[in-house]
């Protein structure tokens, strides 16, 4: 069975950008799993379910069925997905689980992962929070509560110390098959950042067809300090969701961003 590229984030590091304007790209030479359908079937398979009651029969099931279609002959699998590399709103728990599993199905598996300098990350992860209706201000939310911190994960620096992830990666699918890029070459040199993923994957493209990538295309813009300002007081009372159990009100997903973007 042919093995996939695995891109597994991190959050905030341009992965959007990349699932919609790199990986799709049948042209570069990828088969995309970033349909609604693929999306869905991967994230309930490799994410939602129990550790105890792990299978995944089913999603290589569905892997098979998409790799082994006459049409997709001769393009590189590709699954891209920052929620493999954990959530930073609840520390990454189980981000050794995933990747588990992840080396359990495709044992032959090349993995991407980028990060990104501390500082700005911080910050982002932070915008991402309120964006999503987390209601806890700056300096409460990269110091939650000690009380009840056994019962659930919550915002933990260590999950931005990478090198721990990183060795693991190495051990389970070996050193030659882990790509870490940093998010700043994106930014200063677009076209450097993509042979890399290229040639990792097996793939090359002319500068010509590089040129052509939408590079000053900005995806998920975060918020700016009025914005961020006037939604986190909204998120404590009308977006209620795991980060903000309890609001009074629960309005339709994103109707809240036009009142305050």
């Amino acid at each position: 069975m042919v093995q996939p590229i695995i891109h597994i984030g991190y959050n905030k590091t341009g992965s959007t950008w990349l699932q919609d304007e790199v990986f799709p790209k049948r042209e570069l030479g990828y088969l995309s799993f970033l349909s609604i359908e693929d999306r869905t079937a991967i994230y309930r398979s490799i994410v939602k379910q129990h550790a105890l009651h792990f299978d995944g029969t089913p999603i290589l099931e569905y892997y098979r069925s998409k790799v082994e279609d006459s049409k997709n002959q001769g393009l590189v699998p590709v699954f891209s997905a920052e929620r493999f590399s954990g959530d930073p709103h609840s520390a990454g728990y189980d981000t050794k689980e995933i990747a588990w599993r992840l080396k359990e199905l495709f044992p032959g598996g090349k993995v991407i992962m980028v990060i990104r300098e501390q500082r700005s990350m911080l910050l982002s992860t932070y915008k991402q929070y309120v964006r999503a209706g987390g209601p806890r201000s700056m300096k409460h939310y990269f110091h939650p509560p000690e009380r009840g911190s056994r019962r659930m994960p919550m915002f933990s620096f260590e999950y931005f110390e990478y090198d721990p992830l990183i060795r693991y990666y190495q051990e389970l699918f070996g050193k030659e098959n882990l790509l870490v890029l940093p998010f700043e070459w994106l930014r200063k040199d677009p076209q450097k950042f993509i042979k890399e993923i290229l040639t990792f994957s097996g793939l090359a493209a002319s500068d010509e067809v590089l040129k052509q990538l939408p590079f000053q295309k900005k995806v998920n813009r975060g918020y700016g300090p009025i914005t961020l300002r006037l939604k986190r007081p909204l998120n404590r009372f009308f977006i209620d969701n795991t980060l903000n159990p309890g609001a009074l009100f629960s309005l339709p997903y994103g109707a809240e961003r036009q009142i305050v973007e």
